[in-house]
């Protein structure tokens, strides 16, 4: 009953908050804690729909900064300036797209998740593959000082991308924001502060 009462808390407090999915106070408890979004600064947000992340990085970065969306799926919120919207599967969606609304980035954050069948090693080399696509376009895009934020299903796998990441970053945090539901595998790994340039995809 305690762990249905907060996953309510956070949905009834998104209702409240007019943000579309209560996903919003994931990110909100990562940023407050490390301090990643600031005015003026330019965001990526890979698998952005229905598009509670962007409800929350625009007054982050305010009038003078960018948010660039992209997820396959539609928003289920209508966006401005500073929050742009490019409809594509990563998987396909060509990077020079991207990189003409804006070369390079201060942080670029995945929240993907696959389709789920039940299956726990399945779901985890699912969410493995989105997590490794998300970290090679963070490799091209992410500036020197930037932050990669990335949702994994944890697994067998996950140190090894762990391992891949840490070195470019002054520190990497792997977190389980309060507003995941207990019973989810799902973590964050935070690589924080690039200290390496772009690499080729």
């Amino acid at each position: 009953m305690a762990r249905r009462t907060i996953v309510d808390h956070y949905a009834r407090q998104a209702r409240h908050q007019h943000y579309v999915s209560r996903a919003v106070y994931k990110l909100k408890a990562i940023d407050e804690k490390y301090q990643l979004f600031g005015p003026g600064q330019q965001i990526l947000d890979l698998g952005c729909s229905p598009g509670s992340w962007l409800q929350y990085l625009g007054p982050r970065v305010g009038p003078t900064g960018l948010v660039v969306g992209i997820d396959r799926q539609p928003l289920a919120i209508n966006i401005a300036p500073p929050l742009y919207f490019v409809p594509g599967d990563l998987e396909d969606l060509d990077l020079k797209q991207v990189k003409s609304i804006s070369p390079n980035f201060d942080a670029v954050l995945s929240d993907m998740a696959p389709a789920t069948s039940g299956i726990r090693d399945v779901d985890h080399q699912r969410s493995m593959h989105l997590a490794s696509l998300a970290w090679r376009w963070a490799q091209e895009l992410l500036r020197p000082g930037g932050h990669f934020l990335v949702k994994v299903f944890e697994g067998p796998d996950f140190p090894e991308l762990v391992k891949e990441v840490r070195p470019q970053f002054s520190r990497t945090h792997i977190v389980k924001p309060a507003a995941s539901r207990s019973e989810s595998r799902e973590i964050y790994l935070l690589g924080w502060r690039r200290q390496t340039g772009t690499l080729s995809i």
